[in-house]
């Protein structure tokens, strides 16, 4: 009779433990997620993907960047798949036509290689093949803009707006093919519309942001004043950050363990080597003594 209440005594204490485990759990959820929600940008292009579904917030932002005020979106389409003839695909950020039927790709891109001279060009030519439809001649084609929104200043000569287009070599005169790249260099805050459109871009708290329309989508995402169709996404895109800061912290453990190795096998210490394989806490020593 005595094990039998110590047997009881035990699995309550199990459950009590369990479920304290899980509250603790949760609360750390909560503010893991309230953590990542707060440090949010609109150069973060997972959270920009959700600020622009949106569309004054994306007809704002073109407006802006392209010194357009009466621009007014018909249609816009994020994260569009774009494959080409051997089945490479592109996936846009955000794809969107205007009242005129002018096309606009806006690109957020935190580092240089993603902004390279010849994936804008890649992204134009992708837009076009898409635009054409069979038999329609030439003279169909829309104007498009490819627009990349950079963290740096990718093309390194100082400016803050970076206006591509072809021209006649000669006579220095636009070959007027009607395509456009933009560069938006967001580290260059000049006093005037577009400095105060990359202040607002990397900023994260929305009270300081200071257009109104990003404003408040801003603060409506980050403070939870969302249908349920909202909450989902938003949940959908922590779980995104989530996994996004597991496998940049996996990776970086992997470059540690093989600089690691790569010393210790320079030094001929081969039965630290063998030991590193199995004992973490010996690991972690070895790391802190190289210096990784």
């Amino acid at each position: 009779m005595k094990k039998t209440n110590f047997t009881k005594s035990n699995t309550k204490k199990s459950d009590c433990s369990k479920t304290h485990s899980n509250s603790t759990r949760k609360k750390l959820d909560a503010l893991e997620k309230k953590k990542i929600i707060a440090s949010l940008t609109l150069m973060d292009d997972l959270f920009m993907q959700v600020v622009l579904e949106e569309q004054a917030c994306t007809e704002y932002i073109l407006q802006t960047i392209l010194d357009k005020s009466s621009l007014k979106l018909m249609e816009q389409r994020l994260q569009k798949r774009l494959p080409n003839l051997h089945g490479r695909a592109l996936v846009l950020d955000c794809l969107c036509t205007d009242e005129k039927g002018l096309l606009y790709n806006i690109e957020v891109q935190n580092s240089s290689a993603g902004a390279i001279p010849k994936r804008a060009r890649y992204h134009a030519a992708l837009m076009d093949t898409h635009t054409l439809k069979k038999g329609e001649k030439f003279s169909k084609l829309p104007e498009s803009y490819v627009i990349f929104i950079t963290d740096k200043d990718v093309l390194g000569e100082g400016e803050q707006l970076y206006q591509i287009e072809r021209v006649i070599r000669k006579s220095g005169n636009l070959f007027k093919d009607g395509s456009h790249i933009l560069y938006f260099n967001t580290s260059r805050q000049d006093d005037n519309a577009l400095g105060k459109l990359a202040r607002d871009f990397k900023e994260a708290n929305p009270k300081e942001i200071q257009s109104d329309v990003l404003s408040h989508r801003v603060s409506s995402l980050k403070e939870g004043k969302l249908d349920r169709e909202g909450e989902k996404k938003m949940n959908v895109l922590l779980e995104k950050y989530r996994k996004k800061a597991v496998e940049e912290g996996m990776e970086r453990g992997e470059n540690r363990l093989a600089l690691l190795i790569g010393r210790l096998l320079e030094a001929g210490r081969m039965d630290d080597l063998k030991r590193v394989s199995y004992d973490e806490a010996y690991r972690e020593k070895l790391l802190k003594e190289f210096g990784l």
